[in-house]
């Protein structure tokens, strides 16, 4: 007897919990090379297995360099990705993961600070609390003078503004060409270029650094894919909860395994930063339902 099929709104919550592990594997795989490979040589790996799993799922069709005109925003989404990319690797090394990642959470708020300024979206009510709540959860997070102000923690909160530079980048030409084509163009840009700011620190990774590369590179293109499969399912107010899990996932993996100590105080922070996106994006998707301009203030 065939098995009926999974409602959809079980399966994005399946497919954003596997991102949200995903997610917290790549952090532990980071630190786990980093002693062997410098990060620019990770985020090369990392991109490396991931275009080549990309160019096995595509169709030949799919895989041609005609951009529409617009390889310069291609090349500059790129460019901009595979830096906070560095940024995040470099800020594994040097913080605990688990603070990090609640640090993470940040991009979605500095998305909507950019919405606000650059693209001149509605300065809303909502959108002004999800903000505050973000920055409250830094400065929880951040606990001054509890943790130094460092090179870690700006290169943790320099990733998350490059890669909210390159969300509203997509924003731009959304609706130009399907994700699939956006995520090859990127990776065709981005592998030569990390490849080549690797080669002053290269060395030959070991067979386990290597594989843990290739799991890294792969799964992250499976989660990337996952989050728009699920996100087509149901709701981003509703399915972005799940990649909550992440962070204590991240800090429970970062006591057995490196021995870092569980800060109740970085779990409240990400808590805090993250109920602010929840918020925000329950609220951006309930106006795009009504089709009702932004509340201003």
């Amino acid at each position: 007897m065939k098995a009926p099929p999974m409602p959809p709104v079980i399966l994005a919550f399946v497919l954003m919990g596997f991102n949200a592990i995903m997610a917290a594997l790549d952090t532990v795989f980071v630190r786990f090379v980093s002693g062997e490979v410098h990060a620019l040589e990770i985020a090369f790996f990392r991109n490396f297995f991931s275009l080549l799993a990309l160019f096995l799922i595509l169709k030949p069709a799919q895989r041609s360099f005609d951009a529409n005109g617009l390889w310069p925003l291609h090349s500059l989404r790129a460019i901009i990705k595979l830096l906070a990319l560095v940024a995040y690797f470099m800020a594994i090394t040097m913080l605990p993961i688990a603070l990090v990642t609640a640090l993470a959470f940040t991009m979605p708020l500095f998305v909507t600070l950019g919405s606000m300024l650059f693209l001149r979206e509605g300065v809303g009510f909502h959108r002004i609390l999800a903000i505050f709540a973000g920055l409250v959860g830094m400065l929880i997070i951040l606990q001054p003078p509890g943790i130094e102000f460092g090179p870690g923690v700006m290169l943790a909160l320099g990733s998350a503004i490059g890669l909210a530079g390159v969300a509203l980048l997509m924003k731009v030409s959304s609706g130009r060409e399907e994700p699939l084509r956006i995520v090859w163009f990127n990776l065709v840009v981005t592998v030569p270029f990390a490849l080549l700011i690797a080669i002053p620190v290269w060395v030959w990774p070991s067979p386990t650094a290597l594989g843990l590369m290739a799991l890294q590179g792969v799964g992250g293109l499976i989660a990337q894919l996952s989050i728009a499969r699920a996100l087509k399912l149901a709701d981003a107010s509703m399915v972005i909860s799940v990649d909550f899990i992440r962070l204590p996932i991240v800090a429970i993996l970062g006591y057995f395994l490196f021995a870092e100590s569980i800060e109740l105080t970085v779990l409240a922070g990400g808590a805090l930063i993250f109920a602010g996106v929840v918020y925000s994006a329950f609220w951006e998707g309930r106006r795009a339902r009504r089709a009702i301009p932004p509340d201003t203030i």
